[in-house]
C-alpha cells in the first residue's frame, strides 16, 4: 500500500508540472498575439496616416470658442460655407488672443475704429470686418467652392497683402495663380525694394521683403483641412 500511495503522489506532482508548463505556453502564445497585433495595428495607421499626408495642425480652443460668433457673421454676409477657413485664418492671424482676432483693423471695412494695427477693440467687429475682407477677396479671386484652393491661395494673399493693389498688380503682370514668387515680386514693389534684416524674425517665415507675409496662404491653409 505504501508504494501505490507514493506512486500515486509522484504522478499528481507530474500532472501538476505539466499543466504549469502548459499555462506557461498558453501564455507565451497570448503574447506573441498581443504584440503581433499591436504590431499590425501600427502598421495600420501608419498607412492611413501616409494616405492622408502630413499631420495636419488643429484649430485651438481659442479660436474654436469664437466659432458660434463666426457662424452668426457667416450667414449675415453670405458665408456660411467658410466657417473653417475663417477660423483657419484667426488662427495665423491671432490664435484667437486679444480683441482684433482677424487683424482687420487697417482693413477698408472698419469704419468704427482706428485703422492702425490692433486698432479694433470689440473682437466681434472684428469678425464682422473681416469676413467681410475675406470675402471681397474671395469674389475678386474667383473662389468657387471651400475645395478651390487654387483661388483660395489667391484670396488669402490678398486678404494680406490688400486686396485691390494685389489684384491690380496681378492683372498687369498676367498672373492669375498664386506662387510663391509672385507674391515675394509684389512684396518688392510694394516695399520700395526693402529687405528685411537678416537678423529680423520675420525673414525666414514671411519672406525677404519688408512687406507683408509672402507665405501667407500656406501659412493659413496648415490649420484649413476641408473634405475633398
Amino acid at each position: 500500500m505504501k508504494k501505490k500511495n507514493t506512486s500515486n503522489r509522484q504522478l499528481t506532482k507530474e500532472q501538476r508540472l505539466a499543466r504549469r508548463q502548459a499555462q506557461v505556453r498558453k501564455q507565451k502564445i497570448l503574447l506573441v498575439f498581443l504584440v503581433f497585433s499591436m504590431v499590425l495595428l501600427g502598421i495600420i495607421l501608419a498607412v492611413l496616416l501616409n494616405r492622408r499626408g502630413p499631420n495636419p495642425l488643429e484649430i485651438n480652443a481659442a479660436c474654436e470658442a469664437y466659432r458660434p460668433q463666426v457662424e452668426e457673421a457667416a450667414a449675415q454676409y453670405g458665408m456660411s460655407e467658410y466657417v473653417d477657413l475663417i477660423l483657419a485664418l484667426m488662427m495665423q492671424e491671432s490664435s484667437g488672443i486679444g480683441p482684433d482676432v482677424l487683424q482687420s483693423s487697417e482693413g477698408a471695412y472698419n469704419t468704427e475704429y482706428p485703422q492702425v494695427p490692433g486698432g479694433i477693440t470689440d473682437p466681434s467687429y472684428s469678425i464682422q470686418c473681416g469676413i467681410q475682407e475675406l470675402k471681397y477677396a474671395m469674389e475678386k479671386a474667383g473662389v468657387q467652392s471651400p475645395t478651390d484652393m487654387e483661388n483660395i491661395r489667391l484670396a488669402l494673399q490678398a486678404y494680406n497683402f490688400g486686396a485691390d493693389v494685389y489684384f491690380s498688380y496681378m492683372n498687369e503682370n498676367g498672373n492669375s495663380i498664386w506662387t510663391e514668387e509672385s507674391s515675394e515680386a509684389f512684396a518688392q514693389m510694394a516695399s520700395g525694394g526693402k529687405q528685411r534684416d537678416e537678423d529680423n524674425p520675420l525673414r525666414d517665415p514671411a519672406g525677404p521683403w519688408d512687406y507683408g507675409d509672402q507665405k501667407y496662404p500656406e501659412h493659413v491653409l496648415r490649420y484649413y483641412h476641408p473634405e475633398e
